[in-house]
């Protein structure tokens, strides 16, 4: 196939182009009326099932999320072998094997949407046969998703503790979070395991690129097309792990900035390349991932997730470099890319969990919010002070 083919949207008036068919199809859903889902507790209607699963974290914080359907479809093979299978055709265990996927059809998931399912087919669970999983290990989850809330999190506060359940996120992210948690509590056998989590997120997150990696695909058309949010996160957490690891062997430029490997490095670089490409960092396009209906407090946590992880990313970038990095620094996040406002304050960001739905509901609907809709208060706008072409100085 050419390099510069791609795959056009044949709905009536829409000119989106893709250059990876799942990338299409996971656009072609924003079209169909009938892919709204309702929620089974109340009358609430949404259009996409990731809204749908917030939506019930937070208003029906005691009710089970519904599973969705690429859980429920997994291959023969893996149903053999008692494995867990992403809904791929075909899945990674069957293409890791060599042998065939007994699933028709793929994609990123029947509801389009991103459940970080696609990057874990190769993550230890806590039953993980490996020592680095067993004993206290396989009952502490708890235990170590406090400890990243109440360590890491105030340094890092780009996941939402108020509805972050272990118990009903996807794995993914539960075992980024494990992994912080683990290197954090220093034991050499906590960290002996963190150091397992991170190298089967690295095999995992690589062997699974073309479903999160739009660093070479157009330029998003459709700004309501579902954002791969839970994957993204887990891989800036990846990220920041390999920081830590460099922390320990002290390897710094001229920039005193860490010295990363060069892998990572195109991993970095490829996450922030997507989420341009993706335009997650214009605030108007945080908006546009919710239509009229949907509730105040839901729209308010999806944005102010997508602003915290946009700051900590750019910290991310303005730490790192590799040693074949020099000149590339545009590959990675500046202040001109961030196209929005001040988060609101740590205060309502991290109001507790058990001020439920309306307390969530008050802090949403507050009336100091920051002023989001004029770009005179964007981050982005900074950067005109801030640098200038004639002075290369590298000091913000």
């Amino acid at each position: 196939m050419p390099a510069d083919a791609s795959f056009e949207c044949s709905y009536p008036g829409c000119s989106a182009k893709y250059r990876r068919k799942e990338h299409l199809k996971r656009h072609a859903l924003q079209h169909r009326q009938e892919g709204h889902v309702s929620c089974p507790y109340c009358q609430r209607k949404l259009t996409r099932s990731d809204l749908l699963r917030r939506h019930i974290r937070i208003h029906h914080p005691q009710r089970q999320l519904p599973r969705s359907s690429r859980t429920q479809k997994a291959c023969s093979a893996c149903r053999a072998r008692k494995e867990r299978c992403e809904g791929e055709s075909p899945c990674d265990s069957c293409q890791q094997r060599g042998i065939n996927c007994s699933l028709a059809s793929g994609g990123m998931g029947s509801d389009g949407r991103d459940t970080g399912t696609e990057v874990q087919a190769s993550l230890p669970t806590p039953t993980d046969p490996n020592p680095a999983f067993s004993g206290t290990f396989q009952w502490n989850v708890h235990e170590y998703t406090n400890i990243y809330f109440t360590v890491f999190h105030p340094v890092w506060p780009f996941l939402h503790r108020g509805t972050f359940d272990p118990l009903k996120e996807p794995r993914i992210i539960v075992q980024s979070v494990l992994m912080i948690g683990l290197w954090i509590e220093g034991r050499k056998e906590a960290r002996d395991a963190a150091i397992e989590i991170y190298r089967r997120h690295f095999v995992a997150i690589n062997a699974q690129r073309g479903q999160w990696d739009v660093s070479n695909s157009e330029p998003a058309q459709n700004t309501r097309a579902s954002w791969p949010m839970v994957t993204y996160q887990a891989i800036l957490l990846h990220i920041i792990f390999t920081i830590f690891i460099a922390k320990e062997k002290a390897t710094f430029d001229l920039g005193l900035r860490y010295q990363i490997e060069a892998e990572e490095y195109d991993l970095l670089a490829a996450l922030v390349q997507s989420c341009r490409k993706l335009g997650m960092f214009l605030y108007p396009n945080m908006l546009a991932q919710y239509d009229d209906t949907a509730p105040a407090v839901l729209v308010w946590v999806g944005v102010e997730e997508t602003k915290r992880f946009g700051l900590a990313l750019y910290k991310v970038s303005r730490m790192c470099t590799c040693p074949d990095s020099a000149g590339s620094r545009n590959q990675l996040l500046s202040l001109t890319d961030l196209s929005f406002g001040m988060p609101d304050s740590d205060e309502s960001w991290n109001a507790p969990a058990d001020v439920g739905s309306e307390g969530l509901q008050r802090v949403a609907l507050q009336t100091n919010h920051r002023e989001n809709g004029d770009p005179d208060w964007w981050i982005s706008r900074s950067s005109t002070v801030l640098y200038d072409n004639l002075v290369d100085f590298d000091w913000i």
